[in-house]
């Protein structure tokens, strides 16, 4: 999707996000997200037929960047990487260092991280959909990664190798107001996001006892 010329599609989804990251898919309705957009009421149940799926369709535009560059992915674009332990390396490296620029690069409107806080915080009626279409589908293709380098490896151990990015994501997204006021740091600022993408790096690296790239050590 287009994130530049906004079709009408586009103006409700944006609309509709801003407000869902900011009251909850409970506490918005259709009118409040036509009225934001300055579109009729009737365009939303044209192009999405029910506010969970314009819901839907908020939670897949901010998200959308980050399921391509996930560790699967990464692997795809270099194969042979996958042979050796530096290698290895490298590609952990390169995917969580796609991951932090995609959720706190300084263009990427704040919406789109707090959706899925708030989500995930206080789940909707529409988490069931939204585990089985986002989340299920990224776990299992982080697995897969995973199992290339340790065959047979347990999902309580890849389950909680996945916790030390998601968890450091998910924190920086929660907190980022916090963040700024207490610390006088911000999570959009590259050399920050970048400073803590090293630092997830290197400890995603070590848990599988990897050999550090030189810039890491």
């Amino acid at each position: 999707m287009a994130k530049t010329t906004r079709t009408t599609r586009e103006q409700l989804v944006y609309a509709a996000g801003e407000l869902f990251a900011e009251l909850g898919f409970d506490g918005v309705s259709t009118r409040m997200i036509a009225e934001k957009a300055g579109i009729t009421l009737g365009s939303i149940h044209y192009h999405f037929g029910s506010k969970k799926n314009l819901y839907l369709e908020a939670f897949s535009y901010a998200l959308e960047e980050k399921r391509c560059n996930g560790f699967l992915e990464v692997l795809e674009e270099n194969p042979r990487l996958v042979e050796q332990p530096t290698g290895q390396a490298e590609l952990i490296r390169t995917a969580v260092y796609r991951n932090f620029h995609e959720y706190f690069r300084a263009e990427k409107p704040r919406w789109e991280r707090q959706i899925l806080v708030r989500e995930l915080v206080t789940p909707s009626s529409a988490i069931p959909l939204i585990v089985e279409r986002f989340f299920k589908p990224d776990m299992e293709a982080t697995r897969q990664f995973y199992r290339k380098i340790k065959p047979g490896a347990g999902d309580k151990e890849i389950n909680t190798w996945m916790d030390i990015l998601h968890g450091q994501i998910f924190f920086y997204s929660a907190i980022e107001e916090v963040l700024d006021l207490v610390r006088g740091e911000e999570i959009s600022d590259v050399a920050f996001y970048r400073e803590a993408a090293r630092t997830v790096s290197r400890a995603m690296i070590t848990f599988l006892d990897l050999p550090l790239p030189k810039d890491l050590q």
